[in-house]
């Protein structure tokens, strides 16, 4: 009884941190595209991050467009253009797509971060006849381990200029991000597959 409650708290401790490694990568949740686009694949990118930071801005979109580029698409961040910080006016967009020729826009924002809690159940006291029985179980107990940690979900969303109209869009999922680069190429390949794989790209 000892050893199978043993394995079993190990089994919990196993399956919980398996859970944590599987979302410190960006998953893709849910993805949309316009049934009633058939248009040709977008000839230029442009590469918007919304944050507000404008370091974090300028590394994702560093990475997503080398990302795009290394995959055949030619892409072009936004920021050297579009430096503004916050919320940048529609005609500085506008007048900047036209110099630029850019004939699709990729923007990824954050929509929600969730805050989780994750309990591993403890194991109690295991007790043996009398005090020796007892003593040696008491070093046994182990009691119930607690982790918080964030949910980031973000969307992307690609828009055909020429129609002004969204042609694809994805959510995706990954914990709190530290280091910005690793995530945003991470993030560039999953999208970029699923879009190539829609025929958006």
């Amino acid at each position: 009884m000892k050893l199978f409650r043993t394995l079993l708290l190990g089994v919990l401790v196993l399956l919980g941190s398996l859970f944590v490694t599987a979302c410190t990568s960006p998953q893709l949740t849910a993805s949309w595209k316009d049934p009633a686009y058939h248009g040709a694949q977008l000839s230029k990118l442009m590469v918007l991050g919304i944050s507000n930071s404008d370091a974090n801005r300028r590394i994702f979109e560093d990475r997503f467009s080398q990302a795009l580029q290394q995959a055949g698409v030619n892409a072009q961040v936004s920021y050297p253009l579009l430096p503004e910080s916050g919320a940048i006016p529609q005609q500085r967009i506008q007048q900047t797509l036209a110099k630029t020729g850019a004939d699709g826009v990729l923007v990824t924002r954050l929509i929600k971060v969730d805050q989780r809690v994750e309990v591993t159940p403890g194991m109690g006291p295991m007790y043996g006849r009398g005090f020796y029985g007892w003593y040696g179980s008491a070093w046994a107990a182990v009691p119930p381990s607690v982790d918080t940690y964030k949910v980031l979900t973000l969307e992307s969303t690609l828009w055909d200029m020429k129609s002004g109209k969204v042609i694809w869009s994805g959510t995706s999922d990954t914990l709190e991000v530290s280091d910005i680069a690793k995530f945003s190429r991470q993030l560039a390949k999953l999208l970029i597959a699923k879009m190539r794989a829609d025929k958006v790209l």
